[in-house]
């Protein structure tokens, strides 16, 4: 299919390793097989790219985004509905992906692609085969722990820990009550952590160099760290389960008919397998459909149960919490 229209077809993507990633993987061969002049913007980061097209500075026809932009732009009707029968690869998503909760409203509006997980690394040569967010908690390993230090991660993980849903957190019906065990149970890990993380290089320092035997960490980060010899290293999404995220693509509401036809064959392009491995494999995260293959399964994010063992932010519950979080997490690290 090629547009009627003169004007190219506008893809907004994330600079670096994923502009490279997807200018080779992707729309070259879109371009090739639809007939169709892809105009690539880079955006510094998702949230930039949201705020352009929010604001009018941007002519961008589809976007790359993140569970939270995704939310927002469902949510205030800047991103057009999808109609996952228009899409012949659509079913190819997990169960996981299709609509997930991130996605506000009834409708589908995002075309996740790739995904992610924050879990556990754990020194195994000290530690032996860990499978429970419970060693970070347990006071044998008193000064070897390390958690992202965020309030939402805190709160969210934490909340898996002791079997509440993150997204709907409630101890005997009541959210003050579910609250209140979360903050007790932060505050007895508290003096137990080494260190609180806040950036990728910064925890697989920590790992690497034996400052933290367990703890919080990027499945992509321990895997490349685990690859550079630091072998004594193992990652996994704890029993309890993980928070996981996605990488997710969204058309701009109001496009004229000839670049939405164009933004829903580059969503099924995407989803097909034969596109799916190859950029799944250089961004180096897993698909958000079932194609697998070798090197996909050795991704540290790869959850062989499809995503079942994770847990997906409800972007909506975090901003109804978000300044009480942030005010009793601010306060937890002050004490």
């Amino acid at each position: 299919m090629g547009s009627d229209s003169d004007e190219p077809f506008v893809a907004q993507v994330t600079g670096g390793h994923y502009i490279d990633t997807y200018q080779e993987q992707v729309f070259s061969g879109f371009e090739d097989e639809h007939d169709v002049e892809v105009d690539v913007h880079q955006i510094s980061d998702q949230f930039d790219g949201y705020q352009q097209i929010q604001q009018g500075q941007s002519d961008a026809d589809v976007s790359i985004t993140s569970a939270n932009t995704l939310y927002m732009g469902a949510d205030q009707g800047v991103w057009d509905s999808i109609d996952p029968d228009e899409l012949e690869n659509y079913d190819n998503l997990l169960e996981t992906f299709r609509n997930p909760i991130y996605d506000a409203g009834d409708d589908v509006h995002g075309v996740p692609t790739v995904y992610g997980t924050v879990g556990m690394a754990y020194n195994r040569d000290e530690l032996g085969e860990l499978d429970s967010w419970e060693a970070c908690w347990d006071e044998a390993n008193d000064g070897n722990i390390t958690m992202q230090g965020t309030d939402f991660v805190r709160v969210f993980t934490t909340a898996l820990y002791l079997g509440m849903d993150p997204n709907d957190i409630e101890e005997n019906g009541s959210y003050d009550e579910g609250m209140a065990a979360i903050w007790e149970s932060v505050r007895e890990q508290r003096d137990l952590i080494s260190n609180y993380w806040t950036t990728g290089d910064e925890h697989v320092r920590m790992f690497s160099e034996n400052e933290a035997y367990v703890g919080e960490a990027w499945g992509g980060r321990i895997k490349a760290a685990i690859d550079d010899g630091h072998d004594h290293l193992d990652y996994v999404v704890p029993e309890e389960g993980a928070y996981g995220w996605s990488d997710n693509w969204v058309m701009v509401a109001d496009l004229d008919d000839d670049k939405r036809e164009t933004a829903l064959a580059f969503f099924d392009y995407l989803l097909g397998d034969d596109v799916m491995v190859p950029l799944a494999e250089t961004l180096g995260y897993p698909p958000a459909t079932d194609v697998t293959s070798d090197d996909i399964e050795a991704l540290g994010d790869y959850d062989p149960s499809g995503g079942e063992r994770l847990t997906f932010l409800d972007p909506g519950y975090e901003d109804e919490h978000s300044d009480e979080w942030s005010e009793e997490w601010e306060s937890i690290q002050s004490a």
